[in-house]
């Protein structure tokens, strides 16, 4: 199950807007739990040697530190006069994502939010992005947020994958359901299920076929495990960059929770993943979550 007792914020340095933050401040108060503001940064002008000698560049980034972790304190301010326990924790390395993994090493939260925001196009080809990097390495449950907010009794959609066609464990299908309730128990919303039976031709010239009946058969069974009525369970035969997006809006969802499962870098080149179709497709946030047997730092994609 996801647990809300720490909740990691990776804060953006320099910009003005933190979706993130409100996202963290509306589930704390829904779950009464434990925030800690992160802000990891660099920059190669602070860089020994790079325009000062190696003392003065390391008093301009004690100063940067300490001015950020200003920043941060101003942003912990009004959430702990609303009654949340909040901390704030700064660091300075390149590249900056690998700084956000340690903290959750040390941290151990049971969640790391973080904002999102449109990719370019060539930065999606080249997995480059610091999103893409943290929803492989992340050892944590990872919430990505878009500046977009939840409604007042928000949908959450658990994007499942009874058939288990690319390998998934078995038991990832209901862990991504459990995290998908929990979220739903503590916002007062509701939990529906999502499957796509779309399957690349073979060798691009043959569709593979499925059998409707059965994959439908298969999603409600799953949601009777859980309570989760059949009006509530959806499988499509059309493409996941189609018909996920189509869904998320037709019943305002805030949340899809999508597993990540290891691939080889081979497989990566030549098919991608599934984040990388859909996210900047979707309006709303994505919760990735990893399977209990993946090792922390093990490369998963979705």
């Amino acid at each position: 199950m996801l647990e809300l007792n720490k909740i990691l914020v990776v804060i953006e340095p320099g910009v003005e807007t933190q979706p993130a933050l409100e996202r963290a401040r509306q589930l704390a108060r829904f779950a009464d739990a434990e925030l800690e503001l992160f802000l990891s940064d660099y920059s190669t002008y602070l860089e020994d040697g790079y325009y000062f000698d190696p003392v003065r560049a390391r008093e301009l980034r004690r100063e940067h530190g300490e001015k950020n972790l200003a920043e941060l304190e101003g942003l912990a301010g009004p959430l702990r006069e609303n009654g949340l326990e909040v901390s704030c924790a700064t660091a300075w390395g390149n590249p900056p994502y690998e700084e956000i993994i340690r903290r959750v090493d040390e941290l151990k939260p049971d969640l790391v939010i973080k904002s999102t925001r449109p990719h370019e196009r060539l930065a999606r080809l080249l997995l480059s992005n610091e999103d893409w990097e943290l929803i492989r390495y992340c050892p944590a449950p990872l919430l990505l947020v878009k500046d977009r907010d939840w409604s007042t009794q928000p949908g959450f959609v658990a994007a499942v994958d009874p058939e288990h066609s690319h390998d998934k464990p078995a038991a990832l299908d209901h862990k991504l359901v459990r995290a998908a309730l929990e979220l739903a128990r503590v916002a007062n919303g509701s939990v529906h299920l999502y499957h796509c039976t779309h399957l690349p031709p073979l060798s691009g010239m043959y569709p593979i076929e499925s059998d409707f009946q059965v994959d439908t058969a298969k999603v409600k069974d799953l949601g009777a495990q859980h309570n989760i009525p059949d009006e509530h369970c959806y499988v499509s035969d059309v493409e996941i960059t189609r018909s996920l997006p189509e869904l998320t809006s037709l019943i305002q969802a805030s949340v899809v929770v999508m597993g990540a499962v290891s691939r080889s870098r081979l497989d990566r080149m030549l098919i991608g993943n599934t984040a990388e179709k859909v996210l900047d497709r979707l309006e709303c946030d994505v919760l990735i979550i990893k399977p209990d047997e993946v090792k922390a730092h093990e490369q998963v994609l979705l």
